[in-house]
């Protein structure tokens, strides 16, 4: 049995260079580059936040649930975990 690897962001939430609140049922759609770090944070308690991640470079490349879960050999997504594209590239990784 696998165990999740979960660990606490040393960053400081006042640092960020964007804070966004998304209310319920609405969106945001932004850039993330090399190097930045996106943090979802539910404030309500018990939500969920669905993702979609595509390359800007060429849209054509996403996110894959299906790419990312082979490559990794488990089914659980935590600390250390690369985001996969449908392209079986890197495209992000949880670091906390």
């Amino acid at each position: 049995m696998t165990t999740a690897h979960l660990s606490t962001s040393s960053r400081q939430p006042e640092q960020a260079s964007l804070r966004q609140v998304i209310g319920a049922g609405d969106y945001y759609l932004g850039k993330v580059l090399a190097g930045q770090t996106l943090r979802i944070l539910d404030l309500q308690g018990n939500q969920a936040a669905d993702t979609l991640f595509y390359s800007a470079a060429n849209p054509a490349e996403r996110y894959s649930a299906m790419d990312t879960l082979r490559e990794q050999g488990n089914i659980y997504l935590t600390t250390g975990s690369l985001l996969r594209s449908n392209e079986n590239n890197i495209m992000l990784e949880i670091v906390a």
